[in-house]
């Protein structure tokens, strides 16, 4: 096991605050300072330097932070290994985690009786900070992916549609982007998978995302979709999360000309990390279930 003072750093990274790190490990906020300057001594080199109220993380200090979650992963390993233990702690997507998993999960718990299965259900960008930190074992996200940080593996590709209510003028016509341009969008956060992925799709037609006059920022997709069907908007999302609606008749779709409709799914890990045998039957049944893309 790796020396308690180690955690203190960790949560002093994660949390940039003597304060919060403090509170967070139940010690005092001198004792947190004293177990990191005897690992800067230990080490011989600077982790941390705070400066004008400011505390920044040196790049020897990220070296370590980065070293000690995959230490502290590997041990986790050897723990569950010898106690039997099946847990998989899984990041997924909105639109994966609320349309996709569910058939996976209960194929997984089928031949797992004793496993404890974690899913964290967010936007892309908290997914990625977490599997930088090694909080999660797997992420599933639509992408893009940052090459040089994760391994990833393309598991599902998806349509991206602009959807709108059956009663709107443009319900099952096909149009230029620059007709959109009085229409109301309804799109998801800043740092979810479909916004960057639709914004990325319109900018290699030369077209902007950022300057439609009038859009709204909506962080549920349920909302979205029953927004659009009392016509208060517009908006792009995966063909995977309205299916339902789009064949009961109950939501339409506006075709946009040139825009490039296939985006694809991704599951991720940090490079190198070793998986655990519930994390790679895991893996398996998502790139082999039927309908699923593989390559």
């Amino acid at each position: 096991m790796l020396d308690y003072r180690y955690n203190t750093f960790v949560v002093l990274v994660e949390t940039k605050s003597y304060t919060k790190t403090a509170k967070e490990i139940n010690f005092t906020q001198p004792a947190v300072t004293k177990h990191i300057q005897y690992i800067e001594k230990e080490l011989n080199t600077n982790l941390v330097l705070y400066q004008d109220n400011k505390l920044t993380i040196t790049q020897e200090g990220m070296y370590l932070y980065q070293e000690i979650k995959r230490i502290q992963t590997d041990i986790n390993k050897v723990q569950a290994h010898l106690v039997n233990d099946t847990s998989l702690k899984i990041g997924s997507s909105k639109t994966i985690g609320e349309y996709i998993l569910s058939d996976i999960i209960s194929e997984y718990t089928t031949n797992f009786d004793s496993s404890n299965v974690s899913i964290l259900v967010d936007n892309t960008t908290a997914l990625l900070e977490l599997l930088t930190q090694r909080k999660i074992d797997l992420a599933l996200i639509s992408g893009p992916i940052p090459e040089k940080e994760f391994e990833s593996k393309i598991f599902l590709e998806d349509r991206i549609l602009l959807i709108c209510s059956n009663n709107h003028p443009l319900a099952n016509k096909t149009v230029d982007f620059n007709q959109l341009s009085s229409e109301t969008f309804l799109f998801r956060e800043a740092g979810s998978g479909i916004t960057e992925a639709v914004t990325n799709k319109l900018k290699d037609l030369s077209l902007d995302f950022s300057e439609t006059k009038n859009k709204r920022v909506v962080g549920n997709i349920n909302i979205i979709k029953n927004m659009v069907k009392k016509n208060e908007g517009i908006s792009f999302i995966y063909e995977s999360s309205v299916k339902t609606c789009i064949d009961n008749g109950n939501l339409s779709i506006i075709t946009v000309n040139n825009f490039e409709p296939i985006q694809p799914f991704y599951v991720i890990k940090n490079h190198g990390q070793t998986l655990s045998p519930s994390s790679k039957y895991f893996l398996n049944l998502l790139i082999t279930k039927k309908g699923f893309h593989q390559n």
